[in-house]
């Protein structure tokens, strides 16, 4: 028998949804048959697979212990560096620096996420007790991206951000140094394709291809290239880097996406976030790095 009681980051979830991510082993069909045959019980009671679990309620399985061997939760060893700009008991907002990946991508290299979770197991905010739930990022950014990024400390935290993000309430706004002369305000809807490790740009809508929207403003020029504000209307894979590259100003030092010159690594940040339509309560709301080039 295998016993389990639920933590708050576990509660409000269905029964059928926690049990497929805390035992790998357990198939469905064994799963509900265990539901129908009373071999999984929670409270002593009868239940049902779409039964929303709450915090406290203790899970009775009688099934053999080869199904029941939990998923191994475990935390990479690596830096804890970890630049911090807001922290309160529900999330945090990181500042990350080029070079570091937002997540795993399955090798050893270390990632924010880790950090993170290091930093929160490290001041008793997270146990790798809790069954189905991590500390996890919101928004992800490219390892050669600079910026500020969202981590939730709780799932209810998680599902608020992530469901904001996708109603488009969380504002995120950009600096990138473009090639040439972008002399005036450049609204841009075009669409996009993700084929390989590649953005493929379109001014028409096509088959596969799916909307991008963003504006570019610009701030300050040297003599070959454009400091611009980019306010982003969509999240598109490469969005940023692949429409600038199809109106003829790559980001200097993007060798994937047109430019010719000698730089190497391009200066993209993700400067600013707003999350003022957020039902977050927070003393403020709007996030910026200080520090990087204001309009001339």
């Amino acid at each position: 028998m295998k016993e389990v009681i639920i933590q708050a980051n576990d509660a409000n979830q269905r029964l059928d949804k926690f049990l497929q991510k805390t035992f790998p082993n357990l198939s469905k069909s064994m799963m509900y048959k265990g539901i129908r045959k009373k071999k999984i019980k929670v409270n002593r009671k009868r239940c049902s697979f779409d039964q929303v679990l709450e915090e406290g309620d203790w899970i009775l399985l009688f099934l053999p212990p080869e199904f029941l061997e939990e998923k191994v939760r475990k935390v990479s060893s690596g830096s804890d560096a970890l630049d911090i700009v807001y922290e309160d008991a529900n999330l945090l907002i990181l500042h990350k620096p080029v070079g570091l990946l937002s997540q795993s991508d399955g090798s050893n290299a270390d990632c924010l996420v880790d950090r993170m979770q290091r930093y929160l197991i490290k001041k008793g905010e997270y146990s790798l007790a809790e069954h189905s739930f991590s500390p996890a990022i919101c928004q992800r950014l490219d390892r050669n991206t600079e910026g500020l990024v969202i981590g939730a400390k709780n799932a209810d935290t998680l599902r608020t951000i992530n469901t904001a993000i996708a109603q488009r309430k969380v504002k995120k706004i950009y600096q990138a140094e473009c090639c040439g002369h972008i002399s005036k305000p450049v609204e841009m809807n075009y669409y996009i394709k993700k084929v390989g490790t590649k953005a493929m740009v379109s001014k028409t809508k096509k088959e596969g291809y799916q909307e991008a929207k963003m504006d570019l403003i610009p701030l300050a020029y040297t003599n070959d290239s454009t400091f611009v504000e980019v306010h982003l209307h969509t999240g598109r894979f490469h969005q940023i880097r692949a429409l600038c590259a199809s109106i003829g100003h790559p980001l200097v030092g993007d060798h994937k996406y047109g430019y010719k010159g000698e730089k190497k690594g391009y200066h993209l940040i993700a400067m600013q976030l707003n999350l003022e339509a957020v039902d977050l309560d927070l003393p403020q709301k709007i996030f910026t790095i200080p520090g990087l080039v204001r309009k001339m």
